[in-house]
């Protein structure tokens, strides 16, 4: 199955806040491991099999809870 994420944006955006929310740690932290971005999509996936789920059985359009 494909990702549902981006993974080079979301590697970006990590890299980012880290930077931006942890001052001094961006030249520790430089890399994204497979398995941060594993789980990111898997809690990803597990959000939208959930909304799927306890969406209403009416309508045409699906929206999120």
């Amino acid at each position: 199955m494909s990702s549902l994420i981006n993974r080079a944006a979301t590697k970006k955006f990590i890299l980012a806040k880290i930077a931006q929310l942890r001052p001094g740690m961006e030249e520790q932290l430089t890399r994204v491991s497979k398995e941060a971005l594993d789980i990111y999509e898997a809690r990803l996936r597990s959000m939208i099999e959930d909304d799927i789920m306890i969406h209403p059985t009416r309508g045409k359009t699906f929206r999120a809870n």
